[in-house]
This record gives structure tokens, sequence and C-alpha cells, in this order.
């Protein structure tokens, strides 16, 4: 591998959020982490929203983590129970929607950051609070609004944050610092298509691509999911045409027209005209047709911390995928070290860049590793998740069973859907039976097995979807357990509910009757080290959250 001298330095996690607490120049419990977000349709950080829906409780799927004396608030719901308990509380009076145009609908009471606000005169609430910093995965006004109240500060100011959200800020940075992004245009304000298409293909052909064999991605700018995402199978001008006509439909449902504007009505030649939100959007060749590819390698996460002393690289973890589409992470082995190598050089140059204009707080950079025609491996950087990611549990999992037993164990998460049992009172039970023996287990020397970490069980779809972390001791007992998992009876599906406590958790969760959001929702939380605990949360008193210790 070629030379490079990293600028950071590398850190673990191995006792969860006290472990974050220090990579950001904190002491352990001198901040309140949380993973909640409502978003003002209309206030300064609307395009935090996500394209699906745009309700405004963005559900994001982090298993959170808790060291000694870390405090922590975490609780986001999963779309089906977002459904059930918004009903309830909304038919209770106990939560005001405010009306968008199109389907969009924003509901400020459902966030942690508002309920605590409401809260900041109790007594007990304050005390907890008094002084602390809000680190919070997305900063926004509430934020800042929270930690002024209780004499506390946030890791940044809300405006500052949004500099760094979406896709565009790579493309932005990327010639000035020398990395790659895919090549591709970057549009920041609603223009025709004409000027769109034509900025587009003679970006490709200064590059010598071709756009009629050219595979094309275009793409809203943040907190997609996904959503809204259209795929081209050639660059040329009607196709190009055609895929800005559908992204102008996708914003239309969520309301970033006015009314008296008809999706029906959105023409071919300017279809974002009359538009009153515009979210930045990405016009970008596919990476795999590159005339100077050879082949994709893989996707990867680079995972790290930014704080007040610098950049701190916590781990690189290679993705799962199941039929192309993601479904987890991996810890990286040996073999992936040119793999890694990549990815690291160009994503240290990216945070750095980060790191001087100010961001700070937890970060994942997602990078498509691919090989050129003459052997070489590089990175190109398509994705910045400005907050905890998918793969934060598996590294901080990894990590603490790493100093247990003395060396790297190996470890994937998976998500996976199974059939739910009619009449199911215990989705947890549900769970252990399929996964019988291969269920994690911890002793003295050893601590293996499938954690079930999430669990969405909604009573009408007949479904249970979860995500395992899988814990094997090396390579091949971690494939027994993979095939063990992917034997189960599985559907496509999303997850769901989570929460904190102790340092990690294994949640069994089972409720008083068949409706997830009446009466009280009580959890049996086991440490995944081993030690048991329980909880007794209200469910629909938004958000449930339990103060650490």
């Amino acid at each position: 591998m070629p030379e490079y001298s990293f600028k950071g330095s590398r850190g673990k996690l191995t006792e969860g959020f006290s472990s974050l607490a220090q990579h950001l120049g904190l002491k352990p419990d001198e901040a309140v982490f949380m993973n909640s977000l409502a978003v003002n349709p209309e206030g300064k950080g609307w395009r935090l929203t996500s394209v699906d829906g745009l309700e405004g409780v963005l559900s994001s799927v982090v298993v959170t983590m808790s060291g000694p004396g870390s405090t922590v608030l975490h609780f986001p719901l999963s779309k089906s129970h977002r459904e059930y308990c918004v009903k309830y509380l909304e038919d209770g009076g106990d939560l005001k929607q405010v009306a968008r145009n199109g389907e969009g609908k924003y509901y400020p009471d459902a966030s942690i950051t508002r309920r605590l606000l409401e809260k900041t005169n109790n007594a007990s609430t304050r005390k907890w609070l008094e002084g602390k910093v809000i680190a919070n995965s997305y900063v926004t006004e509430e934020e800042e609004e929270l930690a002024k109240k209780v004499g506390g500060r946030t890791l940044m100011s809300s405006e500052k944050f949004l500099q760094f959200v979406g896709k565009d800020y790579i493309h932005k940075v990327a010639d000035d610092i020398g990395i790659e992004a895919p090549p591709g245009i970057v549009i920041d304000k609603p223009a025709p298509s004409s000027s769109i298409v034509d900025s587009f293909l003679q970006k490709l052909q200064k590059k010598g691509m071709d756009p009629d064999h050219m595979k094309v991605w275009i793409k809203p700018s943040s907190l997609c999911s996904g959503h809204g995402i259209i795929s081209l199978p050639r660059g040329d001008t009607e196709s190009l045409r055609e895929g800005l006509v559908e992204l102008a439909k996708v914003f239309h449902r969520v309301g970033f027209y006015p009314e008296e504007v008809k999706e029906s009505e959105l023409s071919r030649d300017d279809p974002f005209k009359g538009i009153t939100k515009f979210m930045p959007i990405l016009l970008e060749a596919d990476v795999g047709r590159l005339p100077w590819v050879s082949r994709k390698v893989d996707d990867v996460a680079v995972n790290a911390v930014l704080g007040q002393n610098g950049v701190v690289l916590i781990e690189t973890t290679p993705f799962v995928a199941v039929d192309g589409g993601y479904t987890g992470s991996r810890l990286a082995t040996p073999q992936d070290e040119p793999l890694v190598f990549a990815a690291e050089v160009s994503t240290d140059k990216l945070m750095h860049r980060m790191w001087e204009e100010g961001y700070r707080g937890y970060l994942g950079v997602d990078a498509m590793v691919v090989e050129k025609k003459n052997g070489e491996l590089m990175a190109y950087l398509n994705d910045l998740n400005t907050r905890l990611c998918g793969a934060t549990p598996v590294i901080a999992m990894a990590h603490k069973v790493e100093a247990k037993v003395g060396y790297r164990p190996s470890v994937f998460s998976q998500n996976l859907t199974i059939r739910a049992p009619e009449n199911m009172t215990d989705p947890f039970e549900v769970i252990k039976v399929n996964v019988g023996d291969h269920l994690y287990r911890a002793s003295e020397t050893e601590y293996t097995g499938i954690v079930p970490i999430l669990v969405d069980a909604n009573p009408e779809s007949g479904y249970i979807s979860f995500r395992a972390i899988v814990i094997g001791r090396d390579d091949l007992h971690l494939g027994l357990l993979r095939r063990a998992l992917l034997s189960m009876d599985k559907y496509e599906g999303l997850l769901g509910i989570l929460l904190r406590t102790g340092f990690f958790i294994l949640i069994e969760t089972f409720t008083q009757n068949s409706d997830y959001c009446t009466g009280v929702f009580t959890l049996r939380v086991t440490d995944v080290i081993g030690e048991l605990k329980g909880l007794k949360l209200e469910l629909c008193n938004i958000p449930l959250f339990v103060v650490g210790a």
C-alpha cells in the first residue's frame, strides 16, 4: 500500500457513550446524548426532514450505548409504532399536529427535546440537565433553546450543523481537498431542465464519459432514507428530463409546492417552477460504469468522532448486503486492509476539513471502493451521515467484547423480518424460539451468539422485524451463526423500538394487551455482559426515556 500519514488519532467505543464523551473532549457525566428529531417545516432546519412522508419525527436505527456515569435519552419510534402512538395522542389531545401542504405532517410535541423543554421547571429534571452539553445527533433550534434554559451548551450551533448536512457538502469540497466524489453536479436552487441537463452533460463530457452508456442517479441531498432517489439506465437528455420530473413529483407529494400547483401540471421544461422549498439535488454518474473502473470492490462506512482536540477515527465497517441492498455492517478483517486503507485516506482529508470548519460530533462517511484498470484501489465518497449510524452498535459491542476476551471477535449486523404467530403477546419470545440455541450467551471466556437488539412488532402486520448483532469467535464461527440466522423465515422489513440502559442492551418486550399504545410498556432489559435489570415506561407519554446513572 502507498504511504499516507494520517492526521487524526484512533480510538474505541469500549465504554459506550463514556468513550464517545471522552473522544469529544468531555467528561463521561458532562453530556446528555440524544437521538431525536422533530423538524419545524417553517424553521431553519426544514431540510433535515426525510423525503419519505415528512412526518417530522425521524426514526433513526441506532442502538444506544451508555458507559459508567453517562446520561442518555433515546427512544425513536419505528413507523408502525409511530402510527399507533400519533393516533392515540391526537385522540387524547396530547399531540398537536401542524398541517402542511401535501401529505406531510409535523408533530412538534413528539421530540425528546420538546418534552424536556416542557419539564425544565421540574426540579429533578433541571438538576439532571443543569450545565450539561446537549449532544443530540441533530442540532436544531430546540436543542439550543434547551441548552440555554439549563445553563448548558450544544456541540455546535444549529446554523453550523446545517452546513454539513447532506451529500452536497462532499461535492463542494472534493476538488479543493483532493478527494473523489461520484462525477456529477449539485443543483442548489431551482432551474429549468435545460440548464440542469446541459451542466451535467458537460461535466460527463469533460471526463470523457458517454452519457448514452452511463447509468445516472438523481438524488435529494439530505436525509432521504433512500426515498426520492431516481435511477436512470442511461444519461441521455430525454432520460434526464424525465428523471427531474419524477423527483419534482416526490417534492410535490411532501408539500414543497403551494397548493395551487398541481402535480399533473409539472412540466418537463421547468419541473421546479413555483416550488417554495427546494432541497439541493445531485445528479451523479454511476461509479461502477466509469470507463477507468474495472470493478467495484465493496462499500464501507468510515466512523469517527470530531471532538475539541481533533479527529478520532473509530472503525471502518464494510457493508452487509442481501440481493444488492444494505442490511447491516460487519467488522473489517485483515483481508479488508487494502479496502479500508483506500477509504480512510480519502475520509481523513474530508473529516479534517470538517473539523477545521467547526463540525463537532459523531459521523459516518459512506465510501465506494473500486479497482481501477491499472489495479489501484480508490474510494469515491458518496454520503455523509452527520449522526450516530447503523454501524455504531456493531463497533461498540465488538470493542467491549474485545476488551473482555483479549482478541478481536468477528461481528456483523443483519436486519431480519419473521412471521409473527396469531395472538402474539411477547415478540421477543417468538424471536428466541426462532434463534434457538444460537441466542447470545456470555461466559467468563466467551461472549458469542445472536443478539436481537431491536424489536418492531406491529400487531396488524403479521411480522416481527428486528436487527440482530451476531458475535462469533472467528470468521468460521460467525459464518455458522449467520447461516442459522438467514435460515429463519424472513421478509423485507424495517426496524423498530430501541432504548438504552446500563451499558449494552438486549431488549425483551411485552405488553399488557395487543394495543401497543395503551397502558404500560414493560421491558426486561438484559445487559449483554450479563446483568439483569427491570424498567417500567409509559409508552404513550412520548418520549419514553431512562436517565442514566
